[in-house]
């Protein structure tokens, strides 16, 4: 907080202090702060409380186990900033330059661990859907 950021790999990659006060891009930064906490605090705990008993109650592929345990986990990590820091943001601190003006926004670990998850259900999925229509029809 409050330095110049660190840059590797001559500028693809970045460390920075950001402060988000929002969801995705600071989507919603702008409402106040008892309207974020019940959206991004309350709301988050009861989706993320209803996503482990889902996954506790049903009986899942691996993939899938793996795929909603690092949403959990990154949903929660994201949950404690957002609790636990005295405005209600989130620490976000990483942040990729890919190439011109094509570049992430800030994000945080815990980000990436959702992003990760979302992506290994999608693709569970697709391997489900895929066994499902390779098996004979009775």
């Amino acid at each position: 907080m409050g330095q110049n950021p660190t840059v590797y790999l001559n500028g693809l990659f970045q460390l920075v202090y950001a402060e988000n006060p929002g969801a995705f891009l600071g989507l919603g930064g702008a409402w106040t702060r008892e309207v974020r906490f019940v959206i991004f605090a309350l709301i988050v705990f009861l989706g993320l409380g209803g996503m482990l008993w889902y996954l506790l109650k049903k009986e899942n592929y691996k993939i899938n186990l793996y795929a909603y345990t690092f949403i959990l986990a990154g949903g929660f990590g994201n949950l404690w900033d957002r609790v636990f820091h005295e405005d209600g943001h989130v620490i976000d601190f990483m942040l990729m330059e890919i190439w011109g003006p094509l570049r992430t926004g800030v994000f945080n670990v815990a980000d990436m661990f959702i992003v990760g998850g979302v992506l290994l259900a999608l693709y569970g999925e697709y391997l489900v859907k895929r066994s499902e229509s390779s098996r004979p029809k009775p």
